[in-house]
């Protein structure tokens, strides 16, 4: 449509080059470099363990969510003693919920060094379906 400049991006927009405009030239140069991750076993995961230790960074945050954030680790520890085929992704949807309200900390961006390698553990555990969890700590 002729004249339209709007642009909506319905989450992350990384790595991109997004211009509007009439007769633009642009030239753009965009490297990623790729992280290895280190993917635990599954089988080899104390979900439990991980999630004391998610819960202990977390909640050493000073937030204004911090009860929410509590809460959320609660429904999520709760979880993690079932052995339902849908406590997997009750536990995601709780972690997924700590972690957003963890982000609007200020000092989250510190934190998220730190809860990398345990929340990669527990996105290993819970399966690729919850990949997306990782983004939280970008």
């Amino acid at each position: 449509m002729a004249g339209d400049r709007n642009v909506s991006i319905g989450r992350d927009a990384v790595g991109n080059v997004i211009t509007t405009g009439d007769h633009n030239v642009v030239e753009a140069h965009v490297t990623a470099t790729k992280r290895e991750a280190r993917v635990a076993d599954p089988a080899t995961v104390d979900v439990i363990k991980e999630l004391a230790a998610i819960r202990a960074l977390l909640t050493s945050l000073e937030s204004e969510h911090a009860k929410k954030i509590d809460r959320a680790l609660d429904d999520a520890g709760e979880e993690a003693g079932k052995k339902t085929a849908g406590s997997k992704d009750e536990l995601g949807k709780a972690l997924d919920r700590a972690l957003t309200y963890a982000k609007s900390a200020s000092a989250f961006a510190a934190t998220a060094a730190k809860l990398g390698p345990h929340l990669q553990n527990v996105v290993a555990w819970l399966g690729d379906k919850w990949t997306a969890l990782l983004t939280h700590l970008v």
